[in-house]
């Protein structure tokens, strides 16, 4: 049986993980060394790679790089995140108002339209 511990031990954890390697490549790379940290705290905790990658987020000592690709999907919420994405405008030749991407105000996500994540780097950046 697992157990699901509290946002604040997962902040805990991943400060203590960020402390002693400063970034990681991958979304999967920081689960596992935040999944040893919890397991400090409780041997039957654990945690999903959506909840490591909104909390790290979110956290406000991790930046979050990202790597895009091109496709066809639209988006509504932050990838990144979870958060409300605001619309980027920009003015046409026409003069009509037109998005030419999003940006979200939790965790600074920024892309173009058409844009979704393909990869998570994360850097310590305090």
């Amino acid at each position: 049986m697992y157990k699901l511990p509290t946002e604040e031990e997962i902040r805990g954890a991943i400060y203590g993980a960020m402390k002693k390697k400063k970034s990681f490549p991958s979304l999967t790379s920081l689960r596992e060394e935040v999944l040893k940290e919890l397991k400090k705290l409780d041997a039957s905790y654990t945690v999903s790679l959506k909840r490591t990658r909104i909390l790290a987020a979110r956290s406000g000592f991790i930046r979050v790089e990202v790597k895009k690709k091109h496709t066809n999907k639209k988006i509504e919420n932050c990838p990144v995140c979870g958060g409300k994405l605001e619309k980027i405008r920009n003015i046409s030749l026409l003069g009509e108002k037109i998005v030419i991407g999003y940006v979200c105000k939790s965790c600074r996500y920024k892309s173009k339209v058409n844009e979704l994540p393909l990869r998570y780097s994360f850097h310590f950046s305090r």
